[in-house]
């Protein structure tokens, strides 16, 4: 075992035994233990679940490309891309699940649901594609160059453009919230996830090692354009609506720009999410540290993005003297996560990192190399 991965998993054990206080402390209090309230009935596990089914997205297009339309380069980081992508959906649900006020209660999703809502349409959608995941591991430990490989890396990333657009989709048809409803949302969120997913399975090849030359190369330019992507749609997204000054969507704008938490913005987004891994890629995309580096930066910054797109549009009253109209417990439009919403983020991340680890460790080694045939 290479010292990085010993490190890695050192990281993830220690990352879930510190979270269990924040498990431990959502089950004996409920939502009481979070910040969120009646007008912010939405926050951090919310943003941690929209990103980690995007980090999902994001891996399984590697392993599309590697599998599905036989990308030679990519091929040795296929198995990995597909432990990624089941490691990240696995803490996204669990996210959600645990932000649920009746988590005993999710099975309604799927017997009681109407094809109409897109949240009851994703719920199959996640059920399918956990299913293809489990299967596509096993197909491809076994000989990752069969056609049945290759027809369900293709079908796989069908489903996976179609729930993650469905996943943008929950936010962009609430017309009640200005700075969600847009026909960009689901786009963006498609891009955003193809981004940190592609960018954490590039993060992962180079600390295990698993890295070659040409499929650094062709990851580099991949994150690259992913990233340049990005920031056009969100210059596009912020321009464009700060120019129209539509008074609601202008506002949750300015909240995120220059409001209490601006630096996440500046800081996270912008600065660690965007310049520096765009300044490595270019000056210093050939060093594999430079690599790893930028990829992890990505991948970490994240949530950010989805805390922008989650809070923000929660904080501004839907119209104007509502602030004052009502007041009392719960009745606030201020949030910020709470020592157990950190907490129990911490463990879920770590949790899906220990499931990536452990299907590396007791598969990784034993399956067929992917770069033969």
């Amino acid at each position: 075992m290479k010292v990085t991965e010993k490190i890695l998993w050192a990281v993830a054990i220690v990352g879930f035994l510190v979270g269990l206080a924040g498990l431990f402390m959502r089950i004996a209090g409920g939502h009481t233990v979070a910040a969120y309230n009646t007008y912010v009935p939405w926050g951090l596990w919310v943003a941690a679940y929209a990103m980690l089914i995007g980090v999902s997205v994001g891996a399984y297009l590697v392993a599309a490309l590697a599998y599905g339309f036989r990308v030679k380069a990519l091929q040795p980081l296929g198995f990995i891309a597909l432990l990624t992508a089941l490691a990240a959906l696995a803490g996204g649900l669990l996210a959600i699940w645990l932000d649920l006020g009746h988590p005993g209660r999710v099975f309604l999703l799927f017997f009681s649901t109407r094809f109409t809502s897109v949240m009851g349409a994703m719920s199959w959608f996640y059920t399918v594609y956990g299913i293809l995941l489990v299967l596509l591991i096993y197909l491809a430990w076994r000989d990752p160059n069969t056609s049945v490989v290759r027809i369900l890396s293709l079908l796989g990333l069908a489903l996976t453009i179609a729930f993650g657009g469905a996943e943008g989709s929950l936010f962009g048809v609430v017309g009640a919230q200005a700075l969600w409803e847009s026909g960009l949302t689901p786009i963006l969120f498609l891009v955003e996830g193809a981004l940190s997913g592609t960018a954490l399975v590039l993060f992962l090849a180079v600390l295990l090692g698993k890295l070659q030359p040409e499929a650094g190369k062709l990851l580099r330019w991949l994150v690259l354009g992913l990233l340049l992507g990005v920031i056009v749609m969100e210059w596009a997204e912020f321009s464009t609506a700060l120019y129209a000054g539509i008074p609601a969507r202008a506002e949750s704008l300015r909240v995120i720009l220059f409001g209490p938490f601006w630096w996440v913005f500046w800081f996270v987004h912008v600065g660690l999410g965007i310049v520096v891994p765009l300044l490595l890629l270019v000056f210093a995309g050939k060093n594999r540290v430079a690599l790893a580096v930028a990829g992890g930066l990505i991948a970490l910054a994240a949530i950010s993005t989805k805390l922008n797109l989650v809070i923000p549009a929660l904080v501004v009253p839907e119209f104007e003297g509502l602030r004052t109209a009502f007041t009392g417990l719960g009745l606030t439009f201020s949030y910020f996560p709470t020592i157990a919403e950190w907490l129990l983020l911490v463990w879920i991340v770590s949790l899906a990192g220990l499931i990536f680890l452990a299907g590396h460790r007791l598969l990784g080694s034993a399956r067929v190399s992917a770069t033969q045939g």
